[in-house]
């Protein structure tokens, strides 16, 4: 037995010193997901990563005047991608502040919740949960404190199992990586749609998803990094630019910018 359990023991931390290794080499969101897939769902297992950053403290204090939270989503499922996030952030502030909360009163140690469909509903985080998220069961939250910065950002991961099993060690080696990752690429920016309509009368012919896909090519994005973010296949991302160049009557993605930026 004891043969057994060191080679167990060995196994995991070559997983572990494989994963970080990896983390040195991601430059994208592409990569990032990717790394979270391949290597990190490996050492924990998760549907869904949000992280969020911001005036947490500031909306704690001064509720009347919140400050602004951002997201950053990676997720294999199709009814949670980055732009749902970005287009309800007004729903998620107050779930992110809930779990904030929830970090501090556990003297900013990370935590679990498990069986997230049995909480009684009076419970601060049952009266919070997004609609979308119903399908999720557990969770796991990490914060980071930047006492230079005063920015503090929390990591929650989610999934479908209804207990999330978390291995201490994993946490303590691994989570400082994902946090640094997560710091030297360019998080995504909300778009807004309505407005991305107005903005002259080729884009009126679009519909929203369609707009939002012109969006990320704009932002230099390729099939499959916007398959990612929006939480589609590479597949639907073509379809959707066939369209966008029926509809404006243009063969490249240069000539549909050109004449949505007019």
């Amino acid at each position: 037995m004891g043969g057994n359990n060191n080679m167990m023991n060995n196994t995991r931390w070559e997983s572990i010193f494989s994963v970080i290794q990896q983390s040195y080499s991601i430059e994208t969101h592409l990569d990032f997901f990717t790394w979270l897939q391949s290597g990190v769902n490996e050492l924990l297992p998760h549907d869904v990563l949000l992280s969020c950053w911001g005036g947490f403290e500031k909306n704690h204090e001064n509720k009347s005047e919140n400050s602004k939270l951002n997201y950053d989503v990676a997720s294999n499922l199709s009814s949670i991608s980055t732009q749902s996030i970005l287009n309800n952030t007004e729903e998620m502030n107050v779930y992110l502040l809930n779990l904030h909360k929830l970090w501090l009163d556990n003297n900013r140690c990370w935590f679990v919740i498990n069986n997230l469909d049995q909480l009684e509903h009076g419970s601060v985080h049952k009266g919070s949960f997004p609609s979308n998220f119903k399908q999720l069961k557990s969770l796991v939250v990490y914060g980071v404190s930047d006492i230079r910065g005063s920015n503090e950002c929390l990591y929650v991961f989610f999934s479908k199992e209804k207990v999330f099993n978390v291995p201490d060690l994993v946490m303590g080696m691994v989570m400082p990586h994902i946090d640094s990752v997560l710091r030297k690429i360019k998080h995504l920016q909300s778009i807004d749609a309505k407005h991305a309509s107005t903005v002259n009368s080729n884009a009126a012919v679009l519909s929203e998803r369609e707009l939002e896909v012109i969006h990320w090519i704009k932002s230099g994005k390729t099939n499959q990094e916007i398959g990612v973010i929006l939480a589609i296949s590479q597949n639907t991302v073509k379809s959707h630019v066939k369209r966008v160049f029926q509809k404006l009557n243009v063969t490249k993605r240069a000539q549909a910018i050109a004449l949505l930026s007019n």
